[in-house]
């Protein structure tokens, strides 16, 4: 432990100033590169559908593969890289994304395509875990600042992503948002390879210990999945943090075949959600300490469950337009803002010695939900709003389950607590 230890403390010394902001452009890259990924190409989804000869519930699954592989990898590639190093693990990684990407790119079949983004979600779940251990190796006092700074910039270049997205649909067709994330994704490892020092070095004295290792991290998940408190938080930031998924999969289909939007239009429709969940985040940080982790659930839930239910009631009613999907989901995305922080800093705060197991466990189980979640839009029609409302908000009220499930005893108790957690 100390050895790794002063091994980062003379990397972190070693990186001169004049190359921290390259090295804080290529980890906002790689950590971007999975959000920007998976929204890039929404107001394509209509077009795939038509160029593969398919349904748009078939090219759905694109998402829902994508999230599976993402999360099922975020639970290997933490323990890879503090084995073998993490350039070495980061390098693989965006390598693998950029093979994927071309293989999107080349895609003749639906299944082909859902292969490749399968191989994008491998590769791309590096950059994020990979990135946030390196901003911990290098910069261990000010790691919670730059993390959180880096959040910020994720969730935007998500959020505007798919403007450049419809533009490309429209002049170029679909095939060239994928292209885009290639070329992304090349210069991405060329920032890799040049700036991207190893933090953490493999140490050979710890080989024998590779299967007492693994036996503690599944008896570390075990005690995580039978502990009550964990669950019912992991499963209310799941469930708030779904709807979100949900839109990006279900929303191109009823905005622009349902509402006939031009896909170059779609991307400002698709843009102003998640600035409701950045108001919402940036308000959970400055209320937190005044009202505690459950407060400040209950009050997400308070906005997410109503708007949810307008939402279904407007669809119900027929009084469906591009205004009555996006501006409910605009406050659902508020309060999974309020919600979502706040639920996955008491379930970390469950269990103080396996923080870093329930960390993959916590990041595993939401991504997990928010495929399954997507995959229950295949449930139903196609670009139906009906459909797309109703999943969203069944995904909300899950969550406000979860957290009812909840005794006043097993939650946390105060705003010391909460702020620990934090």
């Amino acid at each position: 432990m100390f050895k790794s230890f002063r091994t980062a403390t003379r990397r972190a010394e070693g990186v001169s100033s004049a190359s921290r902001p390259a090295l804080l452009l290529t980890l906002t890259l790689a950590s971007s590169l999975g959000q920007i990924a998976s929204t890039i190409y929404v107001p394509s989804l209509p077009a795939i559908a038509a160029g593969l000869d398919t349904t748009v519930t078939r090219v759905q699954f694109t998402f829902v593969g994508y999230l599976l592989a993402f999360a099922i990898s975020m639970l290997v590639v933490g323990p890879v890289s503090d084995r073998y190093g993490r350039r070495r693990v980061m390098i693989f990684g965006v390598a693998l994304s950029a093979l994927g990407s071309i293989a999107a790119i080349l895609s003749p079949t639906i299944e082909l395509l859902i292969a490749a983004r399968i191989l994008q979600g491998v590769g791309l779940s590096a950059g994020m875990v990979v990135g946030r251990a390196v901003i911990r190796d290098l910069y261990e006092g000010g790691a919670a600042q730059i993390i959180a700074g880096l959040s910020v910039v994720v969730t935007l270049l998500q959020a505007f992503a798919p403007i450049p997205g419809g533009y490309l649909q429209a002049w170029f067709g679909w095939r060239a948002n994928f292209a885009a994330v290639a070329i992304i994704t090349a210069v991405t490892l060329v920032l890799v390879f040049r700036h991207l020092p190893e933090t953490r070095l493999p140490d050979p004295s710890r080989s024998p210990r590779r299967a007492q290792l693994a036996r503690t991290i599944i008896a570390s998940y075990r005690t995580l999945i039978g502990t009550r408190r964990f669950l019912a938080y992991a499963l209310t930031a799941t469930g708030a943090h779904a709807g979100f998924h949900i839109f990006v999969a279900g929303a191109p289909a009823v905005l622009i075949n349902g509402f006939g939007i031009p896909p170059e239009d779609y991307g400002y429709y698709a843009s102003l959600p998640p600035i409701g969940f950045l108001v919402g985040s940036l308000l959970s940080t400055r209320l937190t300490s005044r009202l505690g982790i459950d407060g400040l659930i209950a009050a997400g839930s308070a906005v997410l469950v109503p708007s949810g239910l307008v939402m279904v009631t407007l669809a119900s009613l027929h009084v469906v337009n591009a205004y009555t999907i996006v501006g409910p989901m605009i406050l659902i995305c508020c309060g999974s803002g309020l919600i979502t922080p706040n639920a996955i800093a008491g379930s970390l705060g469950v269990r103080v010695g396996i923080v870093g197991a329930a960390s993959g466990l916590m990041s595993f189980i939401q991504m997990t939900g928010a495929a399954a979640a997507t995959a229950a839009l295949s449930l139903g029609a196609s670009g139906n709003p009906i459909v797309l409302a109703a999943v969203i908000a069944s995904a909300g009220l899950c969550a406000v389950t979860a957290f009812g499930s909840l005794t006043p005893m097993a939650r946390l108790p105060g705003k010391a607590d909460a702020r620990a957690s934090l």
